[in-house]
């Protein structure tokens, strides 16, 4: 992600030198000027995300910058420092539009805090933009939401085997977004100008699985007037997706080994073997192994199948995810509802990092979805997610007696037990603990906290 754009402007040199040093360890990228004009010039030529500056300048006040920004660019929040604090320039900075104001002399600490909060606001902010951008566009691309390492590590199987001929056999709970991957995957196989057929083997009764997967001759059974092409014949030279694929009884995992072993099939009624070029990938959600063993899949189907093997995570190991994909489908079911809710409230989202997500994705979709159509306001609160507050019942992080503790020792168990709770998962622990992830990371550092 690229760093934060942060400018600092104070006619002060040591003081200037002092807030980059101190900020520089963020990982921010820094810009100063010394002046009114060169802290206006700076604002015009780079592409800034906050402003910190003096309000007493040499050759002016921060409150021109502010006006700009506030005309130019509204987006870029403008943090006031002054060393003349009164009641009344505090007054004058925040109806002027500052998002904060430190009097001087303050502590670096209580800057980065600000900062900090606003860090998240702009990543959100721009999350926002791009997941708008990405429902704008009038494409059937797949869309995978997230950055987390799991998902990380399945993306670039991805890349690696979509080139590829190999049968690829995509399993995970059910929800974790297996169809999606069945796409991605096709997208970027050298068949993505032909079609990608798809078939839940779950969701047809068994006497009619087979006429829909290899199609059927005129008269083969009462009703079929006319012939009908299959999945297969549909998606010749191209991909085939057979979605829930434990669930196909032992009849059809003959005919489909056949298929797969071959390129032959047979349409139902007919006697002529057709051939078929097909890319098959393969999801379930069920432990195919086990069902050899109980003698409920065939051995040599489920080799055939299982040349590559993608697992997908569940959510609840996704939690740097959980943030996009609640803003994602925000925004989707907006669009649909012709809704404008621009907020998920901050203890919603709390909540989320520790939900089960038995449903995984598909659940918060559906949920999200509900949300929006039932909200009246711009902002998604607690009480429209009545599943997740059922589901949180019960579910807390107790600290144990706190009377004699100093806010330090309180403040270090507090951050120790919610890391062994989230099993040290810093992204979810920074959110339960509301607190920024440079933050957790300088706090673990500083307590000396062991991560087990």
């Amino acid at each position: 992600m690229t760093p934060v754009k942060i400018l600092l402007v104070d006619d002060e040199a040591d003081t200037l030198q002092a807030l980059q040093l101190g900020l520089e360890d963020e990982a921010y990228a820094i810009f100063t000027a010394a002046s009114r004009n060169e802290g206006l010039n700076r604002i015009k030529s780079e592409e800034l995300d906050i402003v910190i500056t003096d309000l007493k300048l040499k050759d002016g006040s921060g409150l021109d910058l502010l006006a700009y920004l506030q005309e130019q660019q509204p987006q870029v929040p403008v943090i006031i420092m002054t060393a003349y604090g009164s009641i009344e320039s505090t007054k004058v900075a925040l109806r002027s539009g500052a998002y904060d104001y430190l009097a001087k002399p303050f502590s670096l600490a209580d800057l980065k805090r600000i900062i900090a909060k606003l860090v998240e606001v702009i990543t959100l902010r721009k999350e926002n933009e791009r997941l708008k951008l990405l429902l704008g566009r009038r494409t059937d691309a797949p869309v995978v939401i997230g950055s987390s390492p799991s998902l990380k590590a399945v993306l670039e199987m991805v890349e690696q085997v979509a080139p590829s001929r190999s049968t690829i056999l995509l399993t995970g709970e059910t929800g974790t977004g297996k169809e999606v991957i069945a796409a991605a995957i096709h997208k970027k196989s050298p068949r993505a100008d032909k079609p990608l057929v798809k078939i839940n083997c779950g969701a047809i009764p068994e006497n009619l699985l087979e006429a829909e997967l290899f199609g059927y001759e005129r008269g083969a059974f009462t009703g079929a007037l006319k012939q009908k092409p299959g999945k297969v014949e549909l998606a010749h030279q191209g991909s085939l997706f057979l979605d829930e694929i434990g669930e196909l009884v032992p009849a059809m995992q003959v005919k489909l080994l056949r298929f797969l072993q071959s390129g032959e099939y047979e349409r139902l009624g007919g006697t002529a073997a057709l051939k078929a070029d097909v890319r098959i990938i393969a999801a379930t959600n069920r432990n195919l192994e086990e069902q050899v063993a109980k003698e409920l899949f065939r051995e040599d189907l489920y080799y055939r199948l299982n040349v590559i093997t993608i697992t997908l995570p569940p959510l609840r190991d996704r939690a740097a995810d959980i943030k996009l994909l609640a803003y994602y489908f925000m925004q989707k079911y907006n669009e649909i509802n012709s809704k404008a809710i621009e907020k998920i409230d901050e203890q919603v989202l709390t909540q989320m990092m520790t939900y089960p997500w038995r449903g995984n994705v598909r659940e918060l979709e559906n949920m999200m979805e509900r949300a929006v159509v039932l909200a009246r306001g711009n902002e998604l609160k607690m009480s429209h997610f009545p599943s997740l507050i059922a589901g949180m019942e019960g579910v807390e992080v107790s600290l144990g007696p706190l009377a004699g503790s100093s806010l330090a020792e309180i403040e270090k168990r507090a951050i120790e037990q919610t890391l062994r709770y989230c099993n040290y998962d810093k992204q979810k622990s920074a959110m339960l603990l509301q607190i920024g992830l440079a933050t957790l990371y300088r706090k673990i550092k500083e307590y000396q906290i062991e991560e087990s």
